[in-house]
């Protein structure tokens, strides 16, 4: 059985460029000229099988060793109440820039000014960033450490924090005028008289506490303390920071670790000198390579028990629910780590096809539900500008499919027939009827690896945004699948059958 399978495929490879070179959007009875092949050949679609969707959640997402942070909170109707807070370990970032009296070694001690947040955001975002936005900041007091024959942190780590905070402010979030980043404006390269002129986030840290930090890091400069000139003792001495948001925060935003672009800015200036009174600087950068690289991370946090479908049944990776529970819905979400599951019980009766049938091609569509997404604030998983094609614009996606098992377990990636790469989704934008727009996959290596080696009871797809980058990723998508819809998802196969 398994030889006549494998010859019923490779049959109907050879003919596939003929079929594909049709371009119809109908299927009929075509005829093959005796040049190509002596038959009759029926070319047909089925896309009536029935498929098996449920939502199910990741109990470990990697959240650390990423080149950027996610920030922030959102509420989101489907989702519910979902927050990241950021642990950070800060860099020493070099030896403190002081004067020296006629070029001698003696240095001139150093008065404190300020502590400054300063973070420039990479303008993407999932949200409202109208509403007026809290961002507090409290100092890490135990040390940050990988547990054993651990690599990473996932998105349930944690440390122990001051209660009182370093910064409880508001301000307001533009994340795409606040991404400009500029390293001249940054380092004060013209004149500096007490105002910042640049973007980004900028918010001087005035509670005592952090008052009394910049103090003592001064101190210890004057001081000439290895805690300020000796990486391994700042880190014993400042072990990090968390950056939380408010509760009616509104929105989350990632910020990129490169150029220091996230940090903790210390202002000061020399107590005597030819530089007496003239503002300086030295930049806290959190770690983004070396050997504190793996030791920021998100903690994310998700409270679903408002949710209409009651999500916060999804309690561990072995538990799956099913959409005829949460109102024919299925959901992907970042951070948190949900995936769609889909299970097709009846897809090996396309064997019945016998010798004289092949598959053309098997296609995977899933439509998001109405009024679930919009342009403003929780935008559709698309990338780039598209590709127009013949009334729709193509957009390639992130969103990944996965081979697993009843346990929901990641067993491995489908890969793309047409690149030796991850097969990812495409997103079919319908310009004419934006509500048929829709997920695509062209699933026709999984469905012949079906139909050569057949497939378990509990053989499904888990289908999200990639495992390598979830723990750093904020999109979300919620997937329809009523069974007496049109919108329900689909797997679309043309067959040929030779008579």
């Amino acid at each position: 059985m398994m030889r006549m399978r494998t010859i019923n495929v490779l049959l109907f490879i050879s003919i596939l460029t003929f079929f594909i070179s049709c371009n119809s959007d109908s299927y009929e009875e075509h005829e093959i000229g005796d040049n190509l092949i002596d038959q009759t050949t029926d070319v047909s679609l089925v896309d009536t099988f029935s498929i098996e969707s449920s939502t199910v959640i990741m109990d470990s997402v990697i959240t650390s060793g990423y080149t950027s942070a996610t920030l922030g909170r959102y509420d989101d109707e489907y989702l519910g109440d979902v927050k990241s807070e950021y642990y950070g370990v800060l860099s020493l970032n070099g030896a403190f820039n002081r004067s020296s009296i006629d070029g001698s070694v003696e240095d001139v001690p150093i008065r404190f000014d300020s502590l400054v947040f300063i973070a420039y955001p990479s303008g993407e975002y999932y949200g409202d960033t109208l509403q007026t936005q809290r961002v507090i900041i409290n100092r890490i007091n135990e040390d940050i450490e990988l547990p054993d024959n651990e690599f990473s942190f996932f998105g349930h780590s944690s440390f122990t924090y001051d209660s009182e905070p370093l910064l409880d402010a508001e301000f307001e979030l533009n994340p795409i005028k606040q991404s400009e980043y500029n390293a001249d404006i940054d380092a004060h390269k013209e004149d500096y008289y007490g105002e910042y002129f640049g973007e980004g986030i900028f918010i001087k840290m005035e509670s005592a506490e952090a008052i009394a930090l910049g103090e003592d890091i001064v101190e210890k400069v004057n001081e000439q303390s290895d805690s300020v000139t000796e990486s391994i003792q700042w880190q014993k001495y400042m072990k990090g920071i968390v950056i939380r948001p408010g509760d009616n925060n509104s929105v989350m935003f990632r910020v990129p670790l490169a150029d220091n672009r996230l940090k903790l800015r210390l202002y000061y200036s020399d107590t005597d000198y030819t530089d007496a009174g003239k503002q300086k600087f030295h930049d806290f950068p959190i770690s983004s390579s070396g050997n504190n690289e793996s030791l920021s991370f998100m903690n994310y946090s998700s409270d679903r028990s408002g949710t209409p479908q009651q999500l916060d049944r999804l309690v561990a990776q072995d538990v799956e629910l099913a959409s005829e529970e949460t109102d024919d819905l299925a959901f992907i979400q970042g951070g948190i780590g949900m995936f769609t599951k889909l299970r097709i019980p009846h897809i090996e009766n396309l064997n019945t096809l016998g010798l004289t049938g092949g598959i053309l091609g098997a296609e995977l569509v899933m439509y998001p539900k109405d009024n679930s997404f919009d342009d403003e604030m929780f935008f559709l998983p698309k990338e780039g500008n598209g590709t127009l094609r013949g009334g729709h614009i193509l957009y390639t996606t992130n969103i990944s499919l996965y081979n697993t098992n009843e346990n929901n377990k990641f067993n491995s990636a489908l890969i793309s027939s047409s690149a030796n790469s991850n097969l990812t989704m495409t997103y079919v934008e319908n310009q004419a009827n934006e509500d048929e727009s829709y997920y695509s996959a062209d699933v026709t290596s999984f469905v012949n690896d079906v139909l050569i080696n057949g497939q378990e009871y509990d053989d499904a797809l888990l289908i999200g945004l990639p495992v390598e980058t979830i723990g750093n990723n904020f999109e979300r998508l919620i997937v329809e699948n009523d069974l007496e819809s049109d919108f329900r998802i689909r797997l679309r196969v043309t067959y040929v059958i030779q008579r």
